[in-house]
Formats: C-alpha cells, structure tokens, sequence
C-alpha cells in the first residue's frame, strides 16, 4: 500500500511536465557523446576519443601512465610558446579567465566538470587555450614544420581538435585572442593580409582559415576535374582567390547570439554553409526551386509536372519515399553522378563553396540526366570528422537539422555494394583513401544505422525530379539500350560498322537492280 502511493505522488508531481526533455535553443553544450551512437558500435568509440592531446577537462589525465602524457607535454610548450609572444604575462591571462569562469563552466555539462575547482580549470583553460591558438596560428600560415613534430603526430592533434569531447569553449579562444597585443613571428607584417591588422584579428583569421582548411580536406578537390581548359583556368583564379582572402575573410563573431559554442561547431556551420553572411544563400531547396521549373506553380494551382501543391498534396509529398536506392540503379535508369561545381547552383560563387553539402543538384536533359555531389574524400581521417559532427548533432540540448547526419544517411543510400563506390569513384565524386571499395560501401552502412535523417523531407524537389525520371519509361528504355549496347566503346564501333555494313549491301543492292 506504502509503494502504491509513492507511485501515486511520484506520478502526480510528473503531471504538469514534458514527456521528454525538450532541447533549449543555448548553445550546445561540450559533453560526451550520446550512448545511442555506442550502442551498437562499441568500435567507434575510438572516433571520440583523443589519440594525441587532450583538451579541456573531459580527456585530462595527470598519471604517468597516461597515452596523452606525451602530448601533454607537447602541448605545454606550445602554451608557452604563444604566452612569450603574446606581449602579455601569463597571469594577465589568468586573471581575465578567472573572471568569466562562471560563464566557462556554463559551456560543459556541469557532471562532467563538477569535481574542478575555479583555480585548477582555469589553470588548464590557460594551457589549454594558447596551445590551440598557438597550433592553428602555425596551420593557418602553412608553418606546421616549424613545430618540429612528425607529420603522423600533427595529423593526429588536428583530428582532435575537431573531437566532441575534446572540445574548447571558443568564449575562452575570444578572451585569449582579444588579450594578445602580438602574435608568433609566422606572419609577415609587411604582408597585405597581416598589415594593419591587430594581433586579435590576425587570430580569428586563422581560425578561419583552420576551419575552411579542413573543411576542404573532408570534401576537398583531391580528385581531378574534368573540365575544358577554360574551365580549369577558372578554377584555378577562383583558388587563388580564395587562398588570398581565406586569412582575412572572418566569420561573424560580434555579438554573443553569432558566437559558436566550439571549434566543432564552426566547421559543422562551414561545412553546411549556416553561417550568418550565408544566410542569403537560402537552403538547397531555395535553390533548387530557382532551377526547376517542376516546383513552380501554376494558374491551376498545380505544378508544371502536375503536382497538387494544395495542403492534401504537401501531406502526400511528405509521407512519400522515393523507389530508387543505389549508384548502380541510378546509373541504370540513365542518372549519372557528376562533380559539383561553383558554377552549378546559383548563389554558389566561390570555389570554397563546391565542399558545402548544400551544393546538391540535378538536371535533366532529353533521355539522361546528372545528379551533381559535392566531392567527398573517404580515409581514415574522415570518419572522425563525421561521427563527432554527427555527435554534435545529436546532442540533447539544442535544436538542429541534422544536416550532417542526413547527409551521411544520402551517401549510404546510394551506396549498397562495392560497385557504387567504384561508379562514384569513376564520376571523381567519392575519392577512396582506404583502398578498399567494400570497406568503405561497409562503413557507411554502418555508420547509418542510428542515424536521424530528414534528407529527402528537407530536399522534397530533388526526390521528385529524380523519381519523376526513374518513371519515364522511355528514358529508362533508352538507358538501358545504352548500358545494353553501347557501354564498351568497341560494341560502339561494331554498331557503326554494321551500319556502314548494311548501307553498303543497300547500294549495292541499289545498284544490282
């Protein structure tokens, strides 16, 4: 009877609540990754933690014993590195990061750091902070050699930076760059992009071009393009370009609502083209809506492809799930992959912008059509990249649009077997630094198992027009008479010659009567 009524209050205190935890609109907290990414991949659990160097609280280990003791160390001479030429003292630093402790605390989950006192965290923020600042500022300005470390050991702490649980406040990088009256001697003063620019400035600069850096190594230009010579020359201005105005072009950072939560944060908005002074470019739908004349509506309140756009019709588009999967059946129904470029989408101006996974198209021509991605390279650096932007994606805390994770269960729906990998290797789509085509169709099955994926609910105009294509039958007919007979260029020249064959024993005929 006792447990009954505890039951009985314990459900009357719960009346007035949600029934979930509802996700506040705060910053995203730093804290470890959720266990339904675990659950059923306990060998990823190697993606989310640091190999080479900790940072923050989360990974912190004194021990001797510890793996990371030899990046502590590392990590320790580079904070001292940058306090020497900070022009500031180290208890100058300090003492400011004493003063917003409050604030720093608020940016971890307060479980995970609850056993540090305000002296020892703001101790290991100090460290911590100059050492990034100080190993960025050398990726940013092409000096990581001066770091005198092995190229092995430098690709591994830039693999941590971008780790979840690893992750620093970039309220703390503020307070540290805005205290700096110099910089390392990396940057040549007499330099356009250097000169007249404040130590702060020049920091945030280089975060930039950290971030854009390795948002163009996950889905960079590694594989060739093949484009007209004029094309190529294009190209190659607009990478000049940008690689003049990557250390100066800075994301917007001026007030507390546009300040990212961490590093991770900043690429997931590079990489999905969220920041503020993007906005105006709209989603891949805007764009998409701007290409295709079928999402336009017409006097009768249709579609020009004849798709109701009446409330009963949104309602059918939204529970509607495309019939086409893989590469290979794409391929079949006359729909080839092809790299995306900046001149593809409009809005897409800039030879950066190629890498966003927003930069998605399709176009349709008489009996084919393309179906544009952005380049995607697959190696063992990857995949950490992926999981902890989808792990950021996936914390509680915050509302978001899965955009990383949608994006990921896209590329494996289009990836069943080892032969899409190789069809979008051929298309220079998919670069594979693994080697293995099955281990990566393997991966990405995977790694789709628990993911939240709105892509085709987001992208609605793209899933129709590929579908609408899929069921033309005439265009399928004409695909698969080409895959039929004209796949090899020698069953080409046999065709051509049975051609000249027949047209000859017709003149011949011709001339006999």
């Amino acid at each position: 009877m006792e447990q009954l009524t505890q039951t009985e209050n314990r459900l009357k205190s719960f009346e007035d609540g949600d029934c979930f935890p509802t996700a506040t609109t705060t910053k995203p907290l730093i804290q470890r990754v959720t266990h339904i990414l675990l659950r059923d991949n306990e060998d990823f659990q190697r993606y989310f933690k640091p190999i080479s160097v900790a940072f923050g609280p989360l990974h912190h280990d004194h021990s001797p014993d510890s793996k990371l003791q030899r990046g502590e160390k590392s990590k320790l001479q580079m904070a001292a590195k940058f306090i020497k030429y900070s022009g500031k003292e180290k208890e100058d630093f300090y003492t400011k990061i004493k003063e917003n402790i409050n604030s720093l605390r608020e940016c971890y989950d307060s479980k995970e750091i609850k056993t540090w006192c305000d002296e020892c965290l703001a101790w290991l923020f100090l460290m911590d902070g100059c050492a990034v600042l100080f190993f960025i500022l050398h990726e940013a300005t092409d000096n990581l050699d001066k770091l005198g470390a092995k190229d092995d050991l430098l690709a591994y702490v830039k693999m941590d930076l971008f780790l979840l649980e690893n992750q620093l406040p970039y309220q703390l990088l503020q307070i540290l760059m805005n205290l700096c009256t110099r910089v390392p001697p990396l940057c040549n003063p007499q330099d356009e992009k250097y000169k007249n620019k404040s130590a702060a400035e020049i920091l945030k600069a280089s975060i930039t071009a950290f971030i854009n850096k390795n948002a163009m190594s996950l889905f960079g230009q590694e594989q060739p393009i093949k484009n007209s010579k004029q094309q190529q020359q294009q190209q190659q201005e607009q990478q000049t370009a940008a690689a003049a105005t990557t250390t100066t072009t800075e994301i917007r950072i001026d007030t507390q609502q546009d300040e990212p939560a961490h590093l991770l944060e900043l690429l997931w908005r590079r990489m999905t083209k969220s920041e503020k002074d993007k906005e105006s470019d709209g989603t891949i739908s805007k764009l998409l809506k701007k290409l295709c004349p079928c999402s336009e509506k017409g006097s009768d309140g249709t579609t020009s492809k004849g798709i109701s756009s009446n409330s009963n019709s949104g309602d059918k588009k939204r529970n509607w799930r495309p019939t086409f999967r893989s590469v290979k059946e794409l391929n079949e129904k006359g729909i080839w992959l092809k790299v995306s470029n900046s001149s593809s989408i409009e809005g897409i101006s800039s030879v950066e912008d190629i890498s966003s996974i927003e930069n998605i198209s399709f176009q349709e021509y008489f009996f084919w059509a393309t179906l544009k991605l952005p380049p995607i390279t697959v190696d063992n650096f990857t995949w950490p990249k992926l999981m902890n932007l989808i792990a950021y994606e996936m914390c509680p805390d915050f509302k978001n649009s899965f955009k990383i994770s949608s994006y990921v269960s896209f590329l494996d729906s289009l990836i069943d077997q080892r032969e899409d990998v190789k069809l979008m290797r051929d298309a220079n789509v998919l670069y594979n630094g693994l080697g293995s085509d099955k281990a990566v169709a393997l991966l990405f099955n995977k790694i789709s198992k628990n993911l939240v994926s709105d892509f085709w609910l987001q992208h609605s105009d793209l899933k129709h027009q590929i579908q609408a294509h899929c069921n033309n039958n005439f265009a399928t007919s004409m695909a698969q008479l080409y895959h039929i007979y004209f796949r090899s260029p020698w069953s080409i020249l046999v065709f051509f010659g049975a051609l000249l064959g027949l047209g000859l024993t017709a003149m011949q005929t011709y001339e006999a009567y």
